[in-house]
């Protein structure tokens, strides 16, 4: 594990932030947690996933941790109750060059690719969707109302198109190699350009147009499931 890389595709996110130091042992044999902890594989590396969750009443909803070596990787949900948090893995992964994990969250999703390679790449945003033809992921990032698209080329590991505002997408649509998304109330489509690097308006979209889903649909999620080893066992 010695020569595993970390990726910092957007952001200033830190992947090994001040909290990487936090002893994950205490809560293991602590009555007052419980720990859901699974190792996943992406090529040849190993990386542990974890969730903890308070069994008393606290500000914290859940404690997740990514395990790399000896390095870890803390995210804390605070005041989260009733809304989907912790780590996700998926029933189907759509990459054969490493394995997709979701963050839920309310306020700071995230999307992490462990790639075969070794490398770990963390995007802004839960609700994402996988081209694997033109080899991109699209992330939307969603805090109160308030939405950001990353798309990021997990096959050249560069960002496609930056961190962008953008309105919230009521449903998504692929043409080709173009994708669009609808926004309830308005006429017309939003599209990706690739070669701006923006997202921009447009009455019609060239082509035929077909739905496009994200890889967990979080409003189907019951809050009993998050934070879990059922979460973790997909």
């Amino acid at each position: 594990m010695k020569n595993v890389i970390i990726a910092i595709a957007v952001f200033a996110s830190v992947i090994f932030a001040e909290k990487a130091t936090i002893n994950l042992e205490v809560y293991k044999n602590n009555k007052n947690f419980t720990v859901a902890q699974v190792p996943i594989k992406a090529g040849s590396h190993t990386f542990t996933l974890m969730n903890i969750k308070p069994m008393i009443k606290s500000d914290t909803t859940c404690i997740c941790a990514i395990i790399i070596d000896k390095r870890k990787y803390v995210l804390y949900d605070i005041g989260a109750e009733g809304s989907p948090c912790g780590l996700f893995t998926l029933k189907q992964q759509p990459l054969r060059e490493g394995t997709i994990v979701l963050k839920a969250s309310p306020s700071d999703g995230k999307t992490f690719i462990f790639l075969s390679n070794g490398k770990l790449v963390s995007l802004p945003g839960a609700d994402a969707f996988v081209d694997t033809t033109g080899k991109n992921i699209y992330c939307v990032w969603d805090n109160e109302k308030h939405f950001r698209l990353t798309v990021f080329d997990y096959k050249n590991m560069r960002v496609t198109v930056p961190t962008t505002d953008i309105a919230q997408p009521s449903a998504w649509y692929s043409s080709g190699m173009s994708y669009y998304f609808s926004v309830n109330g308005e006429k017309g489509y939003y599209s990706v350009d690739m070669i701006t690097k923006s997202v921009t308006k447009s009455d019609e979209a060239e082509g035929a147009l077909t739905p496009v889903s994200y890889l967990m649909d979080f409003s189907k999620v019951s809050a009993t499931a998050c934070c879990g080893m059922q979460a973790l066992k997909h």
